[in-house]
């Protein structure tokens, strides 16, 4: 997910090692080093993703986003 003119990405994917579980991640766009991570529940990405959506974040064509 990425917002306009912000330096940063969201990156929601699942953990291959547990299916109940994926890994969110903020990186920034320039040198892709991860400033920020979250290990949640899957039952909990829409959350996720509502909350970065209320921040202006929108999904990105292409990208890894469950």
């Amino acid at each position: 997910m990425r917002r306009k003119g912000s330096p940063h990405l969201v990156v929601i994917a699942s953990d291959p090692a547990d299916a109940h579980f994926c890994n969110v991640e903020l990186r920034k766009l320039k040198t892709g080093a991860i400033v920020g991570r979250h290990y949640i529940l899957r039952s909990d990405v829409q959350t996720f993703v509502s909350m970065y959506r209320r921040d202006g974040f929108s999904p990105v064509e292409g990208g890894n986003n469950d």
